[in-house]
């Protein structure tokens, strides 16, 4: 029987027609909860009050949207004094006018018609910005609780044997995902040395197709029994390693293949990857998933003094690394001067701190440690895999300068026996800039803060101290939209030393690290050649 009380949503817009912010309050986590919802995030309790906000509160990150009609607007990030955060946008000030730290109050705008009122901001007179973090994130923590490890899979008993790409840049016209998918499964398994019909389990993920696995078995006529089509954005092939390496030691599949396919170059990205509606965020039109990192690399530069030449940095060792790369779709010159007078996007991005837009997908092939010692190549064993998930929209992100990847290298770290210290080469999901230098600071290859003097200085390029990237990264070599299969087909070649000119010398590990969403899901890979098991 149905609840006949209003949703929280709907008790939510009912607030707001009456000119009231409102937030639930969990008295079992003693904490406020946004957005409204049925369950607490904290405590598991359904025992949620309804609370009225003040309206005051501080802005915690803040991004001027350079729209293509040549328009610009705010979006915010806004820390309420009771404790919550939620995205809005500040007015009665230019865009470019509003700074973190700035003290602001509520008022509701009703854009008439169908739409439902929404909350926004005004600067409040005659305060002075708050050097501080804001109410709400001071007492955040993390929405979703950590948990162990999951799963009991042993370092190296599994590796991963073939590699391939499907063909990239901007494909054929006609060719869909799956062809993609398949192209990619027979090119890896050719690399191996298997078949088709040696194949019993199937991981797969697009978001052009809702029933991947569905289509990717028809379409190679296999009836795998073990099928796995997780999707958490990027990161859902560094997922897919971890389950593949589980299935095989439990013994329900011995020849894992995982696929990607994607055209959004061909058709357009919105029509690659339809736009979920955020009744709480879709209203203030942040351009996403640029908008999102945005306000995450803003955070990071007020509260670490980043700058705009270290994000820059991070592209140019990129593209010196695709200029090694054959295959990698824009080798043209670039430099940190390029890329802060390249066309904005979101501030303080420009183009050239966003990933490609392009066509393409692949496929690796998992087996056995015992019969990857058979086949056509060198394996990468497996060492250490680790996951975690923190949110799902950037307004929900406990704290926007760290995260899961900390959770999910500790753990891949762990099962590995390895550190920091010991990978060789790092592949690293930089759908933007800010990405990488989160990254290197949360998986332990500099403190946390000092990311951005990190990548000075040619440090993270070819010839530096530490390879990142080398195939060009998603910023120069390729993004058809979910690039993480992509970085284990760079580590796994690093290991087999097939990468020509970037070929980093001696590499025996290497890191690849997947991300999904808005630094939402995180997963980490740790691979190792055969010298890597004594």
């Amino acid at each position: 029987m149905a609840d006949s009380k209003p949703s929280p949503h709907a008790t939510y817009v009912s607030h707001l027609a009456k000119g009231e912010l409102a937030y639930q309050w969990s008295p079992a986590a003693q904490r406020a909860i946004f957005f409204p919802r049925l369950v607490c995030p904290f405590s598991g309790s359904t025992d949620l009050e309804w609370r009225i906000a003040s309206g005051l509160g501080t802005v915690h990150s803040t991004t001027t949207v350079h729209a293509v009609d040549g328009s610009t607007y705010n979006v915010a990030l806004i820390d309420c004094d009771e404790g919550f955060r939620l995205m809005s946008r500040v007015e009665d000030v230019a865009p470019e006018a509003v700074t973190i730290g700035m003290r602001v109050s509520f008022r509701v705008h009703s854009p008439g018609g169908d739409q439902e009122p929404i909350p926004v901001f005004a600067p409040v007179p005659g305060t002075a910005a708050s050097a501080g973090t804001g109410g709400a994130a001071q007492a955040r923590g993390p929405a979703i609780a950590p948990r162990r490890a999951a799963g009991n899979a042993k370092r190296g008993s599994a590796a991963i044997v073939g590699v391939a790409e499907s063909d990239i840049g901007h494909v054929t016209d006609g060719l869909s995902p799956i062809d993609l998918m398949a192209q990619g499964i027979t090119r890896a398994l050719d690399d191996c040395g298997l078949a088709v019909s040696d194949v019993d389990g199937l991981f797969c993920a697009t978001t052009q197709a809702r029933t991947s696995a569905l289509s990717l078995s028809e379409y190679l006529g296999i009836d795998a029994p073990y099928i796995g089509s997780t999707i958490v954005g990027g990161s859902s092939f560094e997922y897919h390693v971890a389950q593949a390496q589980q299935a095989i030691e439990a013994g329900l599949c011995s020849v894992a293949v995982i696929a990607y396919g994607s055209t959004q170059r061909s058709i357009g990205r919105r029509q690659a990857s339809a736009r979920e509606i955020n009744p709480y965020e879709t209203p203030f039109k942040p351009f996403l998933p640029a908008s999102a990192y945005a306000m995450a690399a803003r955070r990071h530069m007020h509260q670490y003094g980043t700058t705009r030449e270290q994000l820059a940095a991070v592209a140019v060792a990129a593209r010196k690394w695709a200029q090694l790369n054959p295959v990698a779709w824009d080798k043209k010159p670039l430099s940190i001067e390029d890329v802060l007078a390249a066309r904005p996007i979101s501030t303080p991005f420009t183009v050239r701190d966003c990933c490609l837009s392009t066509d393409g997908g692949g496929a690796i092939v998992v087996t056995s440690a015992e019969r990857a010692r058979s086949l056509k190549k060198a394996p990468a064993y497996v060492l250490g895999c680790g996951q975690s998930i923190t949110h799902a929209s950037i307004s929900g992100m406990p704290d926007l300068t760290v995260t899961g990847a900390k959770r999910s290298g500790e753990i891949a770290y762990g099962m590995a026996g390895l550190g920091p210290k010991d990978i060789n080469v790092l592949a690293l999901y930089d759908a933007f800039t800010i990405n990488t230098i989160v990254f290197l600071e949360d998986l332990g290859f500099c403190p946390k803060g000092e990311g951005g003097r990190f990548v000075e200085g040619g440090r993270i390029a070819p010839g530096g101290s530490l390879a990142v990237n080398t195939n060009g990264g998603g910023l120069s070599y390729c993004h058809p939209g979910m690039y993480g299969l992509f970085l284990l087909i760079e580590a796994v070649r690093q290991i087999r030393g097939e990468c020509g000119a970037r070929q980093v010398a001696g590499a025996t590990t290497a890191l690849a690290h997947g991300n999904g969403g808005v630094f939402s899901s995180q997963a980490t890979v740790i691979l190792g050649s055969e010298a890597t098991l004594g």
